[in-house]
């Protein structure tokens, strides 16, 4: 009878998938028959192509190679009358007007057919439109590699401009501290001599001035600096600066607590005040503070410095970081020590002085001293002018390779000082008078407000300012955005109240932050109009973002899935499954994928298959994890089908099946009434056959059954060696080309079912025979180790390769090279199952050509 006639195979031909049928005449395979629902995926259910060579149906698609994977498939089919799954491949067909040819990619199955039980004369292919799978994998990929280089980009540019913040708020704090110790030393030096003072006040003010700024922002491009991370104050980042006071390489303390490197300041007021930035996320700054630093050759060494703590916080508005900058101003406060004692001294000479000076006529000797001494001074303060002028030329320097422009402006007056730098940051001449009206004229108008609020607001309450704002250069008529930091300084008796700061073009960062925003906007949309369920999580496991498909899904929300997520939806059944499967690859920083069931808006639930990706910054840490989800709800009914369909299947071949095992064994008692030597050997071989057949359906069955959750395991009290030997006994009655041998030492009671564990024993033991060469030992091996019973069966066959060894539980699956071997594939999967559902483990330990040893663990006494 010809198979394709079958009325079976007519019921299993016409359903869902799409089929074709194909002569194996090579090379052109003429189309035999098809079904419907392979009309509908080829678009060919208005012509008709029965009769006609496959590559005449279908053209062939000779660019993208998939033409020379279906002929390769298709010969490989018919040749060794096997079959054969070929990997996904691109073919492209005609469309449904026949006018063009649309992309496809397929899965295809090829299934050899004999009428005659040898060479193949027919092929079964089974085809699958995979193209919207391949593409939305493609789109994807796509989504999550662009939205993590935005991240990192994102992330590298708001550390760059809270470092600069940071610094240059240091640098005008320091330069108003710096100013105020600068003119007590002025008054100081007028009270020697008050002749003197006349001539040189107005030099000495604007010297001294000068020498103010100058200071202030040569002591900002050298200040020592590190962060402290975290109430335990773990050091990150120390500049050279910093290393040289602390005279360690940076091996040494970076990514350890500053307590463990400098014990000494557990007794000092430093980690106190570093708690109190924490607790109130207030800066602290302090000026000529004296710390005892312990150096690594064991010497403490008492230091002066100023430094500042200042918070950085984090998103939650919760201080995370502290920066820490220190001045060492040990040269300094020395200095004035030693600047104390000699005003002391001066003080006693300008006593005497004084005392010289009412006896004047009677000293003229003490007199010329005196004189003396002042001509002295007078040449050291001439010294100390040209020292300033030549620090004056050098902060030029540094300037102009810092790219950054200064400033000071006297509100009162309209007075206006400018660098070079920054008249060319806003477009004006390089040379000649200043105003600030000059200025406001290249703001864009809507932002003057900003400056003259910020301005009114820094003059009232003596605080610090920052703005940014865009101006239109005059000499280019360019747009660029520059931003401007300073501080006020209060009116003293010898200049009115001004403004000191600095000024630094940012139109660069502007611009990426532009496109960084409209990056992210275009992102955001992508994601919003898709059906996959896209969410975002930090590096804490904390939700940042959910698209649009999870509301419609869960019908929360977006806020409402942020603050209290989707978890509860799951099902109580893969909860706790599913929650393992994202905390181990959470805690391992590693992609993950798994399968739940969700509650929908409608009360019904749903399957999710869920895959995530983790996310790093550019400098290596974590950064969280981008999830996908999509419905397979119905890939679940289609396979809870197909296991219904196997279990019915299994249990009607099961009857006949019954019935042709006791005809034979009727026969093989007449056979041997008879003394009919070849007929009994030709019915115990049928027999055999039949029990493998049985075996196999009894297997199909068992795992159509634990998939629908229909499998129960049955436990009593048993011997387990009793049943070993049972085991082998039946086995050397249906064989007879290997020596089985047990090795047990005692009776083993136990608690399992006995009808399972057999069946996992029985399918060790018939692999051994099968994957090894006849006249070989197989040794079957029992002991007790701890509260487990460990069984091992040992072959001296061809052995299993290592890349092999993963795969083989898995259902369904064989190892390539042995498919000459019969089998399906559920053997080791099933046993797999029975033993996980005793609480045991199943292993194999094995090497290409010195054979295998199948090994199983599970408790002896167990409710």
């Amino acid at each position: 009878m010809n198979v394709l006639d079958s009325p079976l195979f007519k019921s299993l031909f016409e359903d869902d998938v799409p089929r074709i049928i194909l002569a194996a005449n090579v090379p052109d395979y003429t189309i035999i028959t098809y079904n419907e629902t392979y009309k509908k995926a080829t678009y060919t259910t208005n012509r008709e192509v029965r009769g006609q060579s496959l590559w005449v149906a279908f053209p062939k698609d000779e660019i993208h190679g998939g033409t020379e994977i279906l002929e390769r498939g298709l010969a490989e089919a018919t040749d060794k009358n096997k079959k054969i799954v070929l990997p996904p491949f691109r073919y492209d067909i005609p469309s449904a007007d026949e006018n063009t040819n649309e992309t496809r990619w397929w899965q295809i199955e090829i299934e050899p057919i004999s009428s005659n039980g040898e060479k193949a004369d027919s092929l079964l292919v089974k085809t699958i439109n995979i193209t919207e799978q391949v593409k939305r994998n493609k789109t994807i990929s796509n989504y999550i590699e662009r939205e993590q280089s935005l991240s990192n980009e994102l992330a590298q540019t708001h550390e760059e401009l809270a470092a600069s913040n940071e610094e240059l708020l240091a640098n005008l704090e320091d330069l108003l501290v710096t100013n105020e110790a600068l003119s007590q030393s002025q008054n100081e030096l007028q009270s020697l001599n008050r002749e003197l003072e006349n001539r040189v006040e107005a030099r000495t003010i604007d010297v001294q001035a000068s020498k103010l700024l100058l200071q202030n922002i040569i002591s900002t491009a050298n200040i020592a600096m590190t962060l402290l991370k975290g109430e335990d104050l773990i050091i990150e980042l120390p500049n050279p600066k910093m290393l040289h006071i602390w005279q360690r390489d940076l091996k040494a303390v970076e990514g350890k607590k500053i307590t463990d490197v400098f014990p000494e300041l557990k007794n000092q007021r430093f980690p106190q005040l570093l708690a109190d930035v924490f607790r109130t996320g207030e800066r602290i700054a302090m000026p000529q503070v004296p710390v005892d630093i312990s150096y690594p050759n064991g010497e403490i060494k008492l230091i002066y410095v100023d430094f500042s703590y200042d918070p950085i916080f984090s998103k939650d508005g919760k201080v995370e970081y502290i920066l820490a900058s220190v001045n060492d101003i040990t040269e300094q406060v020395e200095n004035l020590k030693q600047l104390e004692e000699s005003k002391s001294e001066l003080q006693a000479t300008t006593e005497e002085l004084a005392a010289s000076n009412e006896e004047l006529s009677a000293t003229n000797e003490e007199l010329a001293t005196t004189n003396e001494e002042l001509q002295e001074a007078q040449e050291n303060l001439s010294l100390k002018i040209d020292e300033l002028s030549e620090t004056e030329e050098s902060l030029r320097l540094a300037l102009a390779s810092g790219n950054l422009g200064i400033y000071s402006i006297e509100p009162s007056t309209g007075k206006f000082d400018i660098s070079s730098k920054a008249r060319e940051f806003y477009g004006l001449a390089p040379e000649g008078p200043i105003t600030w009206i000059d200025v406001t004229n290249t703001v864009v108008p809507e932002y003057l407000h900003i400056i003259e609020q910020a301005r009114i607001n820094a003059l009232k309450n003596q605080l610090p300012f920052d703005v940014q704002y865009p101006i239109i250069q005059s000499s280019t008529k360019t747009i660029k955005w520059v931003r401007v930091v300073g501080k006020s300084v209060s009116e003293t008796k010898l200049r009115p109240a001004r403004f000191l700061g600095v000024i630094i073009d940012i139109t660069s960062e502007i611009e990426y932050r532009h496109t960084l925003e409209e990056s992210e906007d275009r992102f955001r949309n992508m994601a919003e109009a898709t059906d996959v369920f896209i969410a975002v999580g930090d590096e804490t496991s904390n939700a940042t973002y959910f698209n649009s498909s999870w509301s419609d899904i869960t019908g929360r929300t977006m806020e409402s899935l942020l603050e209290f997520g989707w978890v509860d939806l799951v099902h109580a059944e893969d909860r706790e499954r599913y929650l393992n499967i994202y905390l181990n690859a959470f805690e391992n920083k590693l992609p993950f994928t798994g399968e739940f069931r969700l509650l929908n808006k409608e009360g019904e639930y749903v399957w999710l298959l869920a895959k995530g990706t983790p996310r790093f910054h550019a400098d290596g840490t974590f950064a969280g994890y981008i999830s996908t989800s999509i419905d397979i709800s119905e890939l679940k009914r289609d396979e809870l089908r197909k296991n219904d369909f196997i279990g019915m299947v299994s249990h009607e071949l099961k009857t006949p099946l019954t019935a042709i095992s006791g005809f034979v064994q009727v026969l093989q008692s007449r056979a041997k009434k008879n003394d009919d030597d070849y007929a009994l050997l030709a019915l115990n071989r049928a027999y055999n056959q039949v029990k493998k057949m049985t075996t196999m359906i009894n297997g199909f069955l068992n795992v159509s059954r634990l998939e629908s959750g229909k499998l129960l395991i049955e436990k009593s009290h048993f011997q387990l060696d009793e049943l070993l030997n049972e085991l082998i006994d039946e086995s050397d009655l249906v064989q007879f080309s290997h020596e089985i041998t047990l090795s047990i030492k005692e009776p083993i009671s136990i608690y399992a079912d006995r009808d399972k564990i057999g069946s996992v024993i029985s399918n060790l033991l018939s692999n051994a025979v099968k994957y090894s060469a006849a006249n070989t030992k197989i040794g079957v091996d029992c002991q007790i180790s701890g509260d487990k019973a460990i069984i091992s069966v040992t072959d001296e066959g061809i052995g299993i390769d290592a890349e092999d060894l993963e795969k083989l539980f898995d259902r369904y699956y064989r190892v390539g090279k042995h498919h000459t071997v019969s089998g399906f594939g559920i053997g080791l999967y099933l046993s797999a199952e029975i033993v996980e559902r005793h609480n045991g483990k199943i292993g194999v330990t094995s090497k290409a050509g010195e054979g295998s040893t199948f090994y199983f663990e599970i408790p002896i006494e167990q409710a």
